[in-house]
């Protein structure tokens, strides 16, 4: 099987990675770090250690080549179950899993899944956690920039605006952001006319 893979058809493999990448958050971010754009056909399963699972449809994901080649690679601890110690991002939110810190950007582990996704997929990297942090104050930016124009009726920026929202790097942070806002602290950590943007116009919450 792993062979074959090797030896697959061109064209099966673009289709594949086109769909990976309508699938993909932002414009079509690595699944893993959601950073860097995705370049890769992965395999949640490594198709090295479970052949059998090279040509499953559920078995791909898409990520970077960082993730894929520089970290992961053939790591894929399991608990005492047989089952994956890593967060599958298609079928887990890995908000289960993890804690996102706004200040510094940093993941922090809620679970032993958690930690191992954090270790295995390379989380903890300088310019992951530099990247998060910076994404937190963009997107309470532009969420202002967005209650700016919907006040104005400038409709034509306000989608602009949602637009730029849902297709920048990161789109984990966006959904952090949107739970830390519903927390009664939720001063502490986002501007008080940002919460109130959010609070105007509800249906930001589902625009990823």
């Amino acid at each position: 099987m792993y062979k074959l893979w090797e030896a697959r058809n061109n064209q099966a493999f673009d289709e594949i990675r086109s769909t990976l990448r309508s699938m993909a958050s932002g414009l079509e971010r690595c699944m893993y770090c959601e950073d860097s754009a995705g370049t890769d056909i992965e395999h949640f399963w490594p198709k090295s250690l479970y052949p059998e699972r090279a040509f499953s449809w559920d078995n791909y994901l898409l990520a970077c080549s960082g993730c894929n080649s520089n970290y992961k690679r053939e790591q894929f601890p399991l608990d005492e179950a047989g089952q994956p110690l890593l967060i599958e991002p298609t079928s887990e939110d890995p908000r289960d899993h993890l804690v996102l810190t706004s200040k510094t950007g940093k993941f922090e582990a809620r679970t032993p899944k958690g930690q191992k996704s954090i270790e295995v997929f390379g989380l903890f990297r300088d310019a992951l956690e530099k990247g998060r942090r910076s994404a937190w104050r963009i997107i309470s930016l532009l969420l202002l920039h967005y209650g700016d124009a919907c006040s104005r009726s400038d409709w034509r920026t306000a989608i602009s605006i949602q637009q730029d929202l849902c297709q920048y790097p990161f789109a984990g942070v966006f959904v952090w952001l949107i739970d830390t806002a519903a927390r009664p602290d939720a001063a502490m950590f986002i501007d008080e006319r940002c919460l109130a943007v959010l609070d105007k116009y509800p249906d930001i919450k589902d625009w990823l």
